[in-house]
C-alpha cells in the first residue's frame, strides 16, 4: 500500500476541518433559530482563529474542552 503524499494527507485534514467547521456553522444557526446566514457565522468561526481551516477548527476544538 502506497504511503499518502504530505499534500494528500493536508488535503485530508482541511476536508475534515471544514466539515467540523460546517457542523459547528449548523449548530449555531439552529441555536439562533435559523436568522442569521451561513457566510456570516462562519465569518464570525473564522475570526477567532485567523489563517487556514486548521486553526479554525482547533479553536473551536479548543473551546470545546
Amino acid at each position: 500500500m502506497k504511503q499518502k503524499t504530505l499534500l494528500e494527507r493536508i488535503q485530508e485534514i482541511q476536508a475534515e476541518a471544514d466539515a467540523l467547521i460546517d457542523r459547528r456553522v449548523e449548530e449555531l444557526r439552529a441555536e439562533t433559530k435559523f436568522s442569521i446566514p451561513p457566510p456570516v457565522l462562519r465569518q464570525e468561526l473564522e475570526g477567532k482563529a485567523r489563517g487556514c481551516p486548521c486553526k479554525q477548527a482547533a479553536a473551536l476544538l479548543e473551546e470545546k474542552k
